[in-house]
């Protein structure tokens, strides 16, 4: 007769449905059970109630081992299965995992540990293009030049950036990862600029945090215009006023901050102190690494 090791969680599942939707019933359940899932190994009609039972008292499909600290051996041919699927596909979770095989997490984390596999993260980096090295070389060698001059110059500058939110959400690094014995080092490329439904401005210079504020959707650059002419002057009100006399504004190469217009007003009103495309210090495309906001914010 078929015990409950021979089957798996998604199939007690089913039988426990069955034999609740048939008012707790075993044989009517077992005959029910036969005719929707036929090609099933069929259950006898007391394993039923031995799983609802089972359930209700312990909160487990599986027997319970008379002795707690005992770990049930496992079938080689279940640990390479694992160790299979892992070499298919290596961001597996052990819960999907165990859930696949009809076993327990906790040995499925057994037989990962015991060959030496760790859930290694991924590292998420910028695409690059060719040329995008030599203008990143050429800007931290400005900022270290400014900085000799001026131990304080990083201090001085307005960083600012805007983030995307949209209805996919954001990746989750803390639950993606890739099993192995030695760490990968993988990378996943992320591109930030596509399918986004609100924009998020924020700014820092030395200590103070600007913003957050919501930009329009659709962007343009004469939008970012009326917010630089309006908006920003409010938002930097809490910053000292011989900061805000000195200060560098920064801002990165998108179509909104290199139209005329916009470009035309921070020569204006930093003349000779701005950083971004089209500017006396252009800011080098494709660098995130160089915004304080994306470590902190």
């Amino acid at each position: 007769m078929p015990r409950h090791n021979d089957f798996s969680f998604s199939e007690m599942r089913d039988m426990i449905c069955v034999f609740a939707q048939l008012h707790f019933n075993g044989r009517v359940a077992a005959r029910s059970y036969f005719e929707l899932y036929p090609n099933r190994q069929q259950p006898n009609h007391k394993l039923f109630r031995n799983l609802y039972n089972r359930l209700g008292e312990t909160g487990s499909f599986r027997p319970q081992s008379q002795n707690n600290d005992a770990r049930r051996t496992i079938p080689v041919e279940q640990e390479e299965e694992v160790l299979v699927r892992i070499a298919e596909n290596k961001t597996l979770s052990t819960r999907r995992l165990s859930a696949t095989m009809g076993m327990s997490q906790s040995s499925v984390w057994r037989i990962l540990h015991k060959e030496k596999f760790h859930p290694y993260h991924l590292t998420p980096v910028q695409n690059l293009l060719a040329e995008d090295r030599s203008a990143c070389l050429r800007f931290a060698r400005f900022l270290q030049e400014k900085q000799n001059e001026d131990p304080n110059f990083l201090n001085k500058i307005l960083f600012t950036d805007e983030a995307t939110f949209t209805r996919p959400g954001i990746f989750n690094w803390t639950n993606s990862h890739l099993w192995d014995s030695e760490n990968p080092n993988a990378v996943r490329e992320t591109h930030f600029q596509h399918e986004f439904t609100i924009n998020i401005w924020c700014g820092v210079i030395g200590d103070f945090f600007i913003g957050p504020f919501e930009l329009p959707a659709n962007l343009n650059g004469l939008r970012y215009l009326n917010f630089l002419q309006g908006q920003l002057n409010e938002l930097l009100e809490d910053v000292p006023l011989y900061l805000r006399q000195n200060m560098w504004f920064m801002l990165d190469g998108a179509a909104p901050h290199f139209s005329l217009q916009v470009r035309q007003h921070l020569n204006n009103v930093f003349p000779h102190r701005w950083i971004g495309r089209g500017s006396e210090f252009p800011w080098p495309a494709r660098s995130p690494d160089l915004i304080p906001l994306d470590f902190s914010i």
